[in-house]
């Protein structure tokens, strides 16, 4: 049977809503392991962005009276503890900037669906999906950077290792 256009509109919503509050939770559950000023800084922008994103589609919702749904609980706590794990021995730049990569692209590939299957959904929400898909790929180009820079660090450190024992002759 298909679906009413206010049921195409509410999927929409509801799924561009969730995007953004799993974002902004993504970077909560990080934000207080990063040491490195300039990373902490750029997920604070990303944060502030979502942020604005999120006000955007309450206001949405309200005027198309949808009721938006925010992740459930077992979604929060099984992202809360993934995160946790995974910066249990490595809270590096690179791991950081790593975790929240994954959570764009799942969010990119995730809007992405969610776009296709609501086509005929209203053209202000799928611009506004548009939107925050774009968002999603900028975060994702701004964070490779603390994965190139780590790795060269990373490898700048083993040479500099490797002339002080003789291993490497200028």
């Amino acid at each position: 049977m298909p679906k009413s256009q206010k049921e195409i509109n509410t999927n929409l919503l509801i799924a561009i809503y969730q995007n953004l509050q799993t974002a902004k939770q993504s970077i909560n559950n990080v934000i207080d392991k990063i040491k490195d000023s300039k990373l902490k800084k750029e997920l604070k922008s990303q944060f502030t962005n979502y942020d604005q994103f999120s006000e955007s589609c309450e206001d949405l919702a309200h005027a198309l009276d949808i009721d938006l749904v925010d992740n459930n609980f077992l979604k929060k706590a099984k992202m809360w503890l993934s995160v946790n794990m995974s910066t249990m021995m490595d809270k590096s730049n690179r791991k950081i900037a790593s975790i929240n990569i994954i959570g764009s692209t799942m969010g990119v590939i995730d809007l992405m669906s969610v776009l296709s299957d609501c086509k005929k959904g209203k053209k202000e929400l799928i611009a506004f999906g548009k939107r925050v898909l774009e968002l999603e790929e900028s975060n994702i180009e701004k964070l490779k950077p603390y994965i190139l820079v780590e790795n060269n660090k990373k490898n700048s450190e083993i040479a500099q290792k490797a002339i002080e024992n003789g291993a490497l002759e200028d």
